[in-house]
């Protein structure tokens, strides 16, 4: 209901407001354990207890939003990915020492649409399109690495600095460096312990016995989850990818390239097609969502009109965001939301996007023979020039590709 959400936002701006707000405290995902109660069967629920228990490990180890901790000693590498004196700077309420030197960095600028607990859910969320992003899941659309991997300090940088173009994320450009890193690193932060605490949950429901207590011995929690989630951060920098020189052509070579960009875009290897369109305006695939969407029920598969009302209204009442078709982009107006620098189109084509239905390109050595299915990294760059070109391409073009791609279907 909108008056709940004024509720919740009103609310969080007073926990942002300063030195008498109470405490704020992490909580798990409600939509998430419902989730979870399903697909563990219809007579599994998480009992009072366990519910609680979640919450209570999560702060042992990792804090507060007032006062974060690191699990430091633990063998869990967590040291060299999270550095406690930048989180200070970034945590708590919004105050500064004596000197000027800054607190409260991540509610000043970012918690008002990601929400104090970093759920997506700040006061602002429900009217932006796209909803602001929830950290929990530890998963990043724009970056260097596969996808799967996780992002880098420069790629969380890179989008603190830039923003988001088509969407409420802001340039932080004018903030100092040191303030940058603390907002990267708390980012960090909220990932890392998002994803512990979700494979808490998941243990629960999935490997433990309902009947007995949550195994909580420092060996479990620190060797077995939280190095786990820690390394796949930790080996983030090494997943970077390549990306070849960009070809220096002639005009005439640029002219050639955006030829084969586009017979590569209606093919079927790449495919792009079918998502974004065939007049590349993003009419293609319009009924998927996004994974946070998905968290709490893949709504693709939910087809009789009734069921998806008692779900929205069962969302709802858990506290979720409802939940918005994710569009593909539509290429001619020449916004990428990723970045618009060729290198970072390239990537979107190599890597494809975490989270949405766009996937990674098949990639093939440049010598693969022809019978050898994939893109080699020519390829991709003919795609790169081809997006490019489009938001310089008359209607005329455009229609005239319309037909052509009817005619090859039929």
């Amino acid at each position: 209901m909108w008056w709940r959400r004024c509720i919740v936002g009103l609310l969080l701006l007073v926990a942002m407001s300063g030195c008498d707000a109470p405490s704020a405290r992490f909580e798990m995902s409600l939509p998430y354990y419902r989730k979870l109660e399903k697909e563990a069967g219809a007579d599994f629920q998480f009992t009072y207890q366990q519910r609680q228990d979640v919450p209570d490990i999560s702060a042992a180890l990792f804090g507060t939003p007032d006062e974060p901790l690191i699990p430091a000693g633990s063998g869990s590498g967590i040291e060299e990915v999270l550095d406690l004196s930048k989180l200070r700077m970034a945590a708590g309420a919004v105050s500064s020492e004596r000197d000027g030197a800054p607190h409260g960095l991540y509610r000043e600028h970012c918690a008002h649409c990601h929400g104090v607990t970093g759920n997506g859910m700040g006061p602002t969320a429900s009217f932006l399109n796209p909803y602001p992003r929830d950290y929990r899941m530890g998963v990043f659309k724009f970056k260097s690495t596969p996808k799967g991997a996780r992002p880098t300090d420069d790629d969380l940088r890179k989008t603190l600095v830039d923003g988001i173009n088509g969407t409420a994320m802001p340039s932080f450009k004018l903030l100092a460096d040191t303030e940058i890193d603390a907002l990267v690193e708390y980012v960090k932060y909220l990932s890392i312990r998002g994803e512990v605490e979700r494979r808490l949950v998941e243990d629960m429901a999935f490997e433990l016995d309902v009947e007995e207590p949550l195994e909580t011995s420092a060996e479990f929690l620190l060797e077995d989850v939280v190095a786990t989630v820690v390394e796949r951060w930790a080996d983030a920098e090494s997943q970077v990818s390549s990306v070849p020189r960009r070809p220096e052509l002639s005009a005439d070579e640029s002219l050639e390239s955006i030829h084969r960009g586009r017979e590569l875009f209606y093919g079927t290897v790449a495919n792009c097609v079918k998502c974004h369109g065939n007049a590349q305006l993003g009419d293609g695939e319009r009924g998927d969502y996004d994974d946070w969407s998905k968290d709490f029920s893949d709504w693709t598969k939910i087809e009789s009109p009734l069921d998806q009302a008692k779900l929205l209204s069962e969302l709802d009442t858990l506290g979720g965001l409802k939940p918005r078709n994710i569009h593909p982009r539509n290429l001619r107006r020449g916004v990428y939301r990723g970045g618009r620098r060729p290198v970072d189109l390239y990537l979107r084509i190599l890597n494809g996007i975490d989270g949405s239905p766009m996937p990674a390109a098949l990639l093939k050595t440049p010598d693969a023979g022809p019978g050898i299915k994939g893109l080699t990294p020519d390829d991709v760059w003919d795609l790169v020039n081809y997006v490019q070109s489009l938001p310089y391409e008359s209607m005329g073009t455009v229609a005239t590709e319309q037909e052509q791609y009817k005619r090859a279907r039929m």
